[in-house]
């Protein structure tokens, strides 16, 4: 249930600015550690930001 209410803020047109501002930068720190370190969980990763964006 909470993973809902934070994709609805990030949709949401009061809070869309921040949220997507937020999850940028958290994927500029995250993505290359998991390309080096994790390459495997590449799939399920883009599998759960497809999720997200839709």
């Amino acid at each position: 249930m909470y993973w809902q209410l934070l994709k609805l803020m990030y949709h949401a047109p009061a809070t869309a600015g921040y949220h997507q501002s937020m999850w940028a930068t958290i994927g500029r720190h995250v993505n290359p550690l998991v390309q080096r370190y994790a390459p495997f969980m590449h799939t399920p990763i883009s599998s759960i930001q497809r999720w997200w964006l839709r």
